[in-house]
Formats: C-alpha cells, structure tokens, sequence
C-alpha cells in the first residue's frame, strides 16, 4: 500500500478553543474506538506521519509520546488534518456514528476480538450478541445488563464491571477501568485505567480519570486526571431548550447544539456535591468546591476564580496523584504545565 504523508497541523490561535488541548493533541485523543492517529495508522501502516505546532514545548512532548511521528519541515505532504471539527460538541454529536464506522475497522484488525465468543452466563444481553465484545481478561460479574441495541458495545482488557450496571451501545471502556453500578447511555467513551459509577450520558472521559460516585454527566468532554467529587451534576440542557454558549475569557463560543454539558479539562478536580451549570468550562487545573459553578474557571483556579494553585503544589500534588496508578510525570509534560501557568500568570 502506497506510503502516504499526511500533516497533523496543531493550531488553536484562539486561546479559548484550546481547553481540552492544553495538555494532549486533538490527534490522540480518542474520538470512537481510535484516536485519529490509531485510526490512520490502522487504515495504512505505511502513512507518514508529521506534526507541526508552534508551541515548541507542547511539540516536544507531543513528539515523545509519538516516536514515530516526525517533526514537520516543510515536506511535501499529501493530507493535512487539523482542530477543524474536533471541539468536544462536535466530537460528542458524532460520537455514536464514529462508533459505529470504527467497528468494521475494529473487528478486522483488532487480534482479541475474534478470538472467542460470547458465553453470557451471569450478565444478560439486549440485542443481538455478536455486537458484543468483551476481552477474555476482562470480568464481569452478575446481573450487569449489555444492551447493544443502539449499537456496539467493546470491553477491553482487563476491564472489571460489578453488579447492576446497565451498558448501553454504542461504548467503548478501555483497558483496566472500573465500572461500578453504572448506568451509561447514548454513545460514551471511557479511557484507559477510568473509575466510573453513577449515571452517564453521549460522554468523552479520557484516560486516569474518576467518576466513581453517584451523580450525572452528560454530553460533556472529560480530559485526563480528572477526579468528579460524589453527587457532583452536570446540567446538559438549558430550562428553555435554548443553544448552548460557552463563556471563556468574555469570548462567547456557541455550540449550535442545545445538548451540551460541561468541558472539564486536564487535572482537573470537582468537590462533592457540585453542581456546574450548562456550558461550565474548567480550564487545566482546576480545583472546584463550591456548591454550584457556572462559565468559565481560569487554569489552575483554586476554589474560586480570583485564587489561583500555587504552580509547585500543582506538580507536587500532581505527581503524588500520578504516581498512586503506578505513572510518572514526564519532564517534558511538566515543561507544558509551566508554560501554561508562566503564559497566564506571568
């Protein structure tokens, strides 16, 4: 197959777009059952893959994480992907559709997942269970309802689901979660290494991120680790059906949709029993405890809007918290984190 060099350009001129890309590119950040970069590696192995940001920071650590993706210079390139339809109302619109168009994908590359077939013993099936997939590592315990109706639905590795959880497809859970008397619906993505209760809805959660307790989120973007306090509640749709605008820096962003709840943003943490109103916005580092939070929270707010995370406590309480899921704060990541808090506050 022909090699192929495609361009990933990061471009958030406008600060206010970049929230949930503060920290991981677009690219990887997954969007159905794949990142756009899985997704593209996937279709061809043979793709060329370039990166190009003028944020020489978030470009270092960007290119660490991805060895295999080269630092643009102006190469000739025959495909350009950049932000252009990937902020998190869209993603989430899409969601179930992306699903659905990666499990062709999923099923002719993937090696577990024809490996062996359903055998539901304890937990039952709603649909047709050849839309069902589950990892022979993962495990599942009694009483916890599949319904793959509405579409797919992919267990990972080594995923551990308790009892009275209701799954709806189309959903990905991604390797090493937990879910525990969940009930998620509408189309969701749950990363890698999640803690996930309470009730759910057309939802992004990335990576290391916690929602173990009772409490709704809905048609929201979750970055990674994010820790969401008990009964803490997103609202998703305004008492007058109205289209959701987004408030960030007294720059009005309007979502087009009248489904949207809350962006919350990388390392982020939500006190228990909080309630963010329709279109909340926390930017990376936020520490939010009061009892109702509505706009736009500044990176690295403490408490409230006009205190500010001391940036040393950040990558102190940071690494402690990384460190409890056996993972280390790369330099270079810590590098973006300064850049970030040295460019608002400095």
């Amino acid at each position: 197959m022909k090699a192929n060099k495609i361009l990933i350009r990061e471009d958030f001129s406008e600060y206010e777009l970049a929230v949930p890309f503060r920290i991981f590119s677009f690219s990887e950040i997954r969007n159905g059952l794949f990142s756009i970069i899985e997704r593209i590696k996937i279709k061809n192995s043979n793709t060329i893959l370039f990166y190009e940001n003028k944020n020489k920071k978030f470009s270092n650590a960007f290119l660490d994480r991805n060895d295999k993706i080269k630092e643009y210079n102006k190469e000739s390139v025959d495909e350009v992907i950049d932000s252009k339809g990937f902020m998190p109302w869209e993603l989430i619109s899409n969601l179930s559709s992306q699903i659905n168009s990666d499990i062709e994908i999923y099923l002719d590359k993937v090696k577990w997942i024809n490996k062996f077939k359903i055998k539901p013993k304890n937990f039952s099936i709603v649909g047709k269970s050849k839309n069902l997939h589950i990892h022979q590592d993962a495990n599942i315990y009694p009483n916890v309802v599949f319904d793959v109706s509405s579409g797919p639905i992919v267990v990972d590795k080594d995923v551990k689901i308790s009892p009275f959880s209701y799954l709806e497809g189309p959903l990905y859970i991604g390797p090493q979660s937990r879910i525990d008397n969940a009930r998620i619906t509408g189309g969701c993505i749950i990363g890698t290494s999640c803690r996930i209760g309470g009730e759910i809805e057309n939802s992004i959660i990335c990576d290391y991120t916690n929602k173990h307790h009772e409490g709704f989120l809905g048609h929201s973007f979750v970055g990674h680790w994010v820790n969401i306090g008990a009964l803490a509640t997103t609202s998703d749709l305004k008492n007058n059906y109205g289209i959701v605008k987004l408030i960030i820096n007294e720059k009005i962003i309007n979502t087009n949709t009248i489904k949207f709840g809350s962006i919350i943003g990388d390392f982020s943490k939500i006190g228990i029993g909080t309630m963010l109103n329709t279109g909340s916005v926390l930017d990376i580092g936020s520490n939010i405890v009061t009892s109702r939070f509505s706009g736009y929270s500044n990176p690295f707010t403490w408490l409230e809007n006009k205190n500010k995370y001391r940036l040393d406590k950040f990558i102190s309480d940071t690494k402690k918290i990384m460190g409890r899921r056996n993972q280390n704060l790369n330099p270079l990541m810590e590098d973006v984190i300064q850049n970030i808090y040295e460019e608002k506050f400095e």
